[in-house]
């Protein structure tokens, strides 16, 4: 289940699971610990063979999965060098392309955590003094009273107890006997 969410998602929900964690100095500034990935964020490799290399996102492919980063290129055997796909979850954001205003926005909507915690003094509520409420007396309800109804009772059935068996030796050695008897006579037909 967990392959096809990931494998065979569409592509909207594709490019959404293409999100990188934030740097430490990121996450106080924004408070958020990760966000989608765009074009010209700068990014560190943190796993895999090209670890530790800094560098700006150049293209992002839904498809594959993953971002190119510049300078990061391999190399084919006629000599063409193509980009190289890392996954999203290789990688850490250390700066951010902020260009883009919804972005930014979003960036900004929510604030870090501060650490003390400031308490809230509550005022005392007014509250008004009801006067009580005159209650009615009221009449006590007649109910009818119900006669009870007849119910048949049953009988309880009773259970024939039988009793065990005695077995002897003479009448199990008598029964296997008889059987191994039977038994070679099958075999003789």
């Amino acid at each position: 289940m967990r392959n096809r969410q990931i494998y065979q998602a569409s592509f909207a929900v594709r490019s959404k699971q293409l999100s990188g964690p934030l740097s430490k100095e990121l996450r106080k500034k924004y408070g958020k610990r990760s966000i989608r990935l765009a074009l010209d964020d700068t990014v560190r490799i943190i796993r895999g063979e090209y670890k530790g290399i800094d560098g700006k996102i150049t293209k992002i492919s839904i498809a594959k999965g993953g971002i190119a980063i510049e300078g990061i290129k391999k190399e084919k055997l006629k000599g063409e060098k193509i980009d190289v796909y890392i996954p999203s979850s290789n990688i850490l954001i250390t700066s951010l392309n902020t260009d883009d205003h919804w972005r930014k926005s979003k960036l900004e909507g929510k604030k870090p955590k501060s650490t003390p915690k400031e308490t809230k003094q509550e005022k005392p509520k007014e509250t008004k003094q009801e006067k009580p409420k005159e209650t009615k007396q009221e009449k006590p309800k007649e109910t009818k009273q119900e006669k009870p109804k007849e119910t048949k009772q049953e009988k309880p059935k009773e259970t024939k107890q039988e009793k065990p068996k005695e077995i002897t030796p003479e009448k199990t050695k008598e029964n296997i006997t008889k059987k191994t008897k039977t038994k070679s006579k099958e075999v003789k037909n």
